[in-house]
């Protein structure tokens, strides 16, 4: 076999490792999932034979990837490489299963024994059946004797960790020479699983040599938003798979890291049959890799690896569903991160650099090439049960059955399967949850549709009630969303859209977010009802698609209003005002729109979702009406990577956002005279002031700028520098600790009056919801006299996460309730200033606070042209008529007098407030738009127009 490959070296495949392989009685296929919905485009097609030779598209040389640096397979030597392999063996396939946001391929090779289309077929409905008819499944010796379970590796999710991919590419190698040699050991393994490899899951970040995407997010913090392709890509794959096992291979600290995680452990998860053989996988790989005894490994000295479950009392990792394994497992597997050790050459000589580093990732690769051997042959010891653990996992979701807790110290006597677990699990380890009975959406927002189109792609059953019903106490029309949480993957939706838990008193500190929730984040109301053991709601439902449409736009008339309430509204707004088209502001978070912009405005309820009523424009003569203007938005960022600022403001519709730097503005890359309102995400390093010396270049413009009465919106610490430094208003924050985060309850200055008839007296006050986000908390004191509080947190302010006072007793929940966590002001130059003690662009999560953060810019920018008011008709004197007496006692009406109430327009259905993928001139907004709401790329028009 010629195979065109890089040289690795290693003992070739262990025959003794792979003699381990069962072979089912008969049946070959493809395992790929039925979705739930076809909002989740599936990356690997159902029911088509093996070996599916689609040649991968080959790039051309790109001399500045940063893999060279490490020693590492370049990115456009692995297509190449993979063709060859699918060239000469029809045990392998490759396929694309995405692209990178810089459109680079994303590849899935899968290594099976040849299959007919109908053994294809046979597959798909064992696979669908085991999700979906598990109880039955459970039965069929058929399926148990026949099924491939998908055995899975992920690498190169972090860009700049790279060699996880070149272990696989290493493995995939020498495993198709064994094939192609007639090896009987790898050929039953191919014949009785299916092995898969996604190789590179950020190629982006690979080529540049960093952990980011292009999107300057972090693929493997984004499992529940889905901002970027490369994680719905491994979304829309985990669904397809429906892997068994799952491993996510990463890099560098320094020994080789093997989950399961350390406590405490997520709290929607089946840990009775996860945990068992998930520990002991990991006890299998570290005496695997000891005596490998690898030239150079450090565990060769060591004698040992590091396993959190084991090794690490608290913080790490298992909590949040945000990193790739811990989302996998919702499927019913065994999945956990694997960190391969030595990292990246110190060394300041170029040359010393890529000696160090090419001797690491050998190293590397032949330690990772030894954990994906050890990791299949311990699945394929243990096909059955870790198999039947799948199945019960999702019989369970299906029956509707409480969760199985377990208690600290268990006697392993009570639990099957390996028991080396049990002398670790103690009370840090303890958790659970009680499940609802269902969640209840109430419909007709477009932040609603925005959130159950997104659950639909995550493959969570959603149906509309078809009549109206009573749940919870409560009174639910016809239409209403229902999640009926007797499913299959119930854990998911829950750890979707449950409150979450207040974990601070578990363990001192979080290895990174402690809380998430759609249900609470994400703008749309969601309602939790009963308990998992009662009855199904009193209501039938027609499962959901997508969403139903939400656009709604009245005719005949001259005037329409709408609220700046949602994602959706926000964008309207914005393209309205970008293609020229005057929007005033009448209050409480109405907006209206006249005559010149009705055509673009019926045009974005159809493409956006948002209602518009009519209205007979009468609001436009009150005293606080204000027009907005198209801002241009400088903004700084708070992240490690800077891309959740970026992508929330353009998301969001404003255009062509400007990243604001020190070296920036010195350089004059940056002209602040350009920018119309500021988003200080952090502060900015200022010159120090020098008597009798002009201002450096970055005090002097941004001095300029407030000077100007040009606003601001902040983040805490940002924006109380930058109100002290140029005395715009005076007030100071009280930090809780960096790490501290959760989702919180708070309050809303002026919220409570927001009713159709009623102004909100807040800048925020008709958006903001009842929760909202935090990392590194922040209240405000010592508040000037030209200061208002926007927000406050809630007496009792921490509903879900990890949020403990500072060392010193300051910061905490307790010192941060009824403080203000938003507050205001309008300095004497006419500068509007908003700060936020909370986090409303976090990793582009709570998009629910989304429209805070854009009412608070609109209203911080400058005044843009106003509605022309309707301009009344004059009143013509009635001509008396001689026969018939003109009525003394009675006023003579305007005969074009109106209601001057607003219409509201019909209540639809639910909305997406999303742009499709076509249609907007105005600027590309709709990629990053798409990227935002991350539900796979299906984006649909939400249209209801009356006459």
């Amino acid at each position: 076999m010629q195979v065109r490959r890089r040289v690795w070296g290693g003992a070739a495949l262990s025959a003794v490792l792979l003699g381990a392989v069962t072979v089912p009685a008969s049946g070959t296929g493809p395992a790929t999932a039925a979705l739930t919905t076809p909002l989740a485009v599936s990356a690997v097609a159902d029911g088509m034979p093996y070996p599916r030779h689609e040649p991968l598209s080959e790039p051309p040389a790109d001399p500045d990837d940063q893999s060279y640096w490490r020693g590492a397979v370049p990115f456009h030597e692995i297509a190449p490489l993979l063709n060859d392999l699918a060239e000469v063996s029809e045990y392998v396939s490759t396929e694309v299963v995405g692209q990178s946001t810089e459109g680079r391929d994303l590849y899935l090779v899968t290594v099976t024994a040849p299959e007919t289309a109908a053994e294809s077929i046979q597959q798909d409905e064992w696979r669908d059946r085991i999700k979906h008819d598990a109880a039955a499944a459970q039965e069929d010796a058929a399926l148990l004797a026949g099924y491939k379970p998908p055995i899975w590796f992920n690498s190169n999710i972090h860009g700049n960790e790279w060699d996880g991919t070149d272990a696989s590419l290493s493995y995939l190698t020498e495993l198709v020479e064994a094939l192609e040699a007639g090896d009987e050991a790898a050929t039953a393994l191919a014949e009785g699983y299916r092995l898969y490899f996604t190789v590179s899951n950020n190629p982006d970040g690979r080529v540049a040599g960093t952990r980011a995407t292009a999107l300057n997010l972090d693929a493997n913090r984004d499992f529940i938003t889905n901002t970027t392709p490369e994680t719905r890509a491994i979304r829309d794959l985990t669904s397809d798979l429906q892997p068994i096992f799952f491993v996510d291979l990463h890099g560098y600290t320094g020994s080789l890291q093997v989950e399961p995680t350390g406590p405490p452990q997520g709290e929607n998860y089946e840990h009775d049959l996860l945990m068992p053989y998930s520990y002991a996988a990991a006890l299998r790989i570290e005496q695997d890799v000891v005596d490998a005894a690898i030239e150079g490994n450090p565990l060769t000295d060591a004698g040992g690896i590091l396993i959190p479950y084991r090794d690490i009392p608290d913080g790490w990792d298992g909590w949040p569903p945000i990193f790739t394994p811990q989302y996998v497992q919702f499927q019913g597997s065994i999945a956990y991160t694997v960190e391969l050790g030595p990292g990246r050459s110190r060394s300041t000589d170029p040359v010393t650099q890529l000696e160090e580093n090419a001797r690491n990732l050998e190293i590397n690769r032949q330690v990772g090439h030894q954990v994906i051997e050890s990791t299949i042959a311990y699945v394929a010891e243990n096909r059955d049960a870790i198999l039947g653990n799948q199945m019960e996992i999702f019989r369970r979701g299906d029956a509707g059955e409480p969760l199985r807790e377990i208690p600290a110290d268990p006697d392993p006597a009570d639990y099957a399967g390996p028991d080396e677990w049990a002398a670790e699990w103690d009370a840090a380890d303890v958790t659970g949850t009680d499940f609802p009975r269902a969640y209840v959406i109430p419909a007709g927002s477009t932040d609603a549709a925005t959130l159950v189109d997104h659950l639909l792609a995550h493959g969570v059953e959603v149906g509309t009630a078809d009549s109206a019903f009573t749940a919870g106490g409560q009174d639910h029309p016809a239409g209403t969303f229902v999640v009926d949480m007797h499913q299959p993957l119930r854990g998911l939706a829950n750890v979707l859209l449950s409150d979450g838990s207040d974990i601070s008193d578990r363990v001192p500190s979080m290895y990174d977010i402690s809380a998430w929730s759609l249900g609470r984040l994400w703008g749309a109301e969601v309602d939790r009802v009963g308990e998992t053991t009662d009855p199904a709601l009193a209501v039938t439902t027609t499962p959901v698609v997508v969403a139903p449409p939400t656009g709604e736009f009245p005719t005949g008339t001259d005037y329409v209003s709408f609220r700046l309430d949602g994602v959706a509204a926000v964008q309207a707004v914005n393209l309205l005002l970008a293609d020229g088209h005057a929007v005033s502001d009448v209050g409480g978070g109405t907006l209206v729109v006249g005559p010149d912009g009705l055509a673009r405005a019926a045009e974005l309820s159809e493409l956006l979702g948002v209602p518009f009523a009519a209205t007979d424009g009468s609001e436009l003569a009150g005293q606080d009406v204000r027009g907005l203007s198209a801002l241009r938005v400088g903004y700084t960022s708070s992240s490690a990577y800077g891309g959740e600022d970026e992508l929330a403001l353009t998301g969001l519709g404003f255009v062509d956002p400007v990243r604001v730097t020190a070296a920036g503005i010195a350089d004059g890359s940056v002209d602040l005279s350009e920018i119309d309102v500021l988003w200080l995400g952090t502060q900015l390093q200022l010159e120090p002031v020098v008597e009798g010396e002009p201002a450096g270049p970055v005090r002097q413009a941004l001095t300029d700028y407030f000077a100007a009465g040009k606003g601001v919106v902040a983040s805490a610490q940002a924006g109380v520098w930058a109100g002290t430094q140029f005395g715009l208003f005076e007030a100071a924050v009280v930090d809780g600790p960096r790490s501290a985060n959760g989702v919180v309850l708070v309050e809303t200055s002026g919220a409570a009056e927001v009713t159709p008839a009623a102004q909100a007296s807040g800048v925020i006050a008709a958006q903001a919801e009842e929760a909202a986000f935090v990392y590194g908390p922040a209240y405000f004191t010592g508040l000037g006299e030209n200061v208002a509080v926007e927000q406050t947190f809630a007496a009792e302010p921490l509903l879900s996460g990890h949020w403990l006072p500072n060392g010193d007793g300051s910061g905490g929940p307790e010192q941060a309730a009824s403080q203000p966590s938003v507050i205001s002001a309008v300095a004497d130059s006419g500068t509007r200033a908003l700060v936020f003690g909370t986090d409303p662009l976090f990793r582009t999560h709570p998009r629910g606070m989304f429209d805070d953060v854009a009412a608070a810019l609109l209203w911080a920018g400058p005044e843009g042209a106003l509605v022309e008011a309707p301009v009344e008709e004059p009143v013509e004197e009635p001509t008396e008529d001689p026969t018939t007496p003109a009525p003394t006692d009675v006023a003579t009406e305007d005969a074009t007098t109106v209601d001057p109430s607003p219409t509201a327009a019909p209540g639809g259905g639910a909305g997406g407030g999303r742009l499709p993928t076509t249609g907007v001139e105005a600027w590309p907004l709709a990629l990053v738009t798409l990227l935002l709401v991350g539900t796979g790329g299906v984006l649909v028009a939400r249209r209801r127009l009356t006459d």
